[in-house]
């Protein structure tokens, strides 16, 4: 392993939390025994010697009034972002892991940042089955306007499957979820991380092979479990996209981040296989 990728360090920062969410959204197929539970709702930070790379951008304050979700809000997510080390504005690279609402919103946040993303992901926004109501009603038409501006702009880094943007770390495409649903693997000293996003939204989710109930294609989310596991290795070290859990799993990122921000390399990781 190569310095560069053992330097590599992982933040989960929660910037709102939905309680009450019924089963039938968080399972496909959910049964009588499956139980409501909180959503969290994250972005991931990743720093290192080739710099700071934020993991998706959240929604904002319009869209949560928007959305009736101003009750789920927990503060800004780019306060957490600066105290730990990283100047939001100065931010060169956004992964962008799909162009669901609450993953993509207030891109002009980012004023100097190029923007990865899939190129199936925009074209599936962009062509006849976005208008339907299953998949219309996860998206805000400003926020496609604003990644169609910047690919304008020549700030859209067009990914077509799988790509290195540095040294230990990665995106690859796993679809499911949505058309061009990416996660983000990230080899550091203490091992490989991969940050699932909506590749997988709960640990139960991957632990009992089943389904979030928004979905491009079923059999493409399965695919996209094995394919999560296949790239964090034999330690399954997985972290999904909404399982308030994160928080409880992984000790806290700094100081007055409690409840906001834990960091996922931070002492040896365990297996997750029994989880997953």
């Amino acid at each position: 392993m190569t310095a560069p990728e053992r330097d590599w360090r992982v933040f989960a920062i929660r910037y709102a939390e939905r309680e009450g969410v019924a089963a039938d959204e968080v399972f496909l197929h959910a049964t009588p025994s499956d139980e409501p539970r909180a959503m969290a709702y994250y972005l991931w930070l990743v720093t290192g010697p080739a710099g700071g790379f934020l993991v998706d951008t959240g929604f904002g304050c319009e869209v949560a009034r928007l959305r009736d979700r101003e009750d789920c809000l927990r503060g800004d997510p780019l306060d957490a972002v600066r105290a730990l080390g990283v100047a939001p504005e100065e931010l060169s690279d956004v992964v962008l892991t799909h162009l669901h609402f609450d993953h993509c919103g207030e891109l002009g946040r980012f004023p100097r940042a190029r923007f990865w993303l899939q190129q199936r992901e925009m074209a599936f926004w962009m062509g006849p089955n976005a208008r339907r109501p299953s998949f219309r009603r996860v998206v805000m038409s400003q926020d496609i306007t604003a990644v169609a501006a910047l690919n304008l702009d020549g700030r859209v880094r067009w990914v077509d499957g799988d790509v290195t943007i540095a040294p230990g770390l990665s995106l690859h495409h796993v679809g499911g979820h949505t058309a061009g649903m990416q996660v983000v693997r990230v080899v550091t000293g203490h091992g490989v991380v991969v940050l699932a996003s909506d590749a997988a939204h709960y640990y139960a989710n991957l632990a009992a092979d089943r389904p979030y109930s928004a979905l491009e294609s079923v059999s493409g989310a399965h695919a996209a479990f094995d394919r999560l596991r296949e790239l964090a290795g034999p330690a399954a070290h997985i972290v999904p996209g909404h399982d308030p859990a994160v928080l409880t799993r992984y000790p806290v990122a700094g100081p007055h981040l409690a409840g906001t921000a834990v960091e996922l390399t931070a002492g040896p990781l365990e297996p997750e296989v029994e989880k997953l």
